[in-house]
């Protein structure tokens, strides 16, 4: 029996602000609301957590996630489900995972990598991978937009 093919989303960024900072943007909870999704997230391994996002018709907008690795300053892995089978792009079923990793850079920054991985290979899931792949994007411009405020004024 032959494993079902995935794909994967992979987008960077190289950001200003030191690592430290883009780590507490992505464990703390209300930090993270700010740019990406309303949740209740810690950094501890096996930490079940929920992100909220917008309701579409038949499915309530609420991810199911676990953290299954963290290497503090460094990289934030957790599994991502939710959806319902009848919808087609964003809201569609998925089981995932996701992993943020972070690298210092030399100007004292940091490159952000977000991989999202899991993504059915079938063409009954090319609207779902579409969507993510767009909203990876979008994410890391959110939090590169929302950044500064963040730091500045807290969440």
């Amino acid at each position: 029996m032959s494993e079902a093919l995935t794909r994967s989303i992979n987008t960077e960024k190289d950001f200003e602000q030191p690592v430290e900072t883009l780590w507490r943007a992505m464990t703390d909870s209300e930090w993270l609301a700010v740019w990406f999704f309303p949740n209740d997230i810690e950094p501890v391994v096996g930490h079940k957590f929920t992100i909220w996002s917008r309701p579409i018709e038949r499915w309530d907008g609420e991810f199911k996630c676990q953290v299954l690795e963290v290497i503090p300053e460094k990289l934030l892995r957790f599994s991502w489900s939710g959806g319902h089978e009848e919808l087609k792009a964003f809201g569609r079923e998925m089981s995932t995972s996701v992993t943020w990793t972070l690298a210092p850079l030399p100007n004292g920054g940091a490159r952000v990598v977000f991989t999202h991985e899991g993504f059915a290979a079938d063409p009954a899931a090319d609207a779902l991978y579409e969507v993510m792949q767009k909203g990876s994007e979008s994410v890391l411009r959110s939090l590169a937009k929302r950044l500064p405020d963040l730091i500045e004024h807290g969440a």
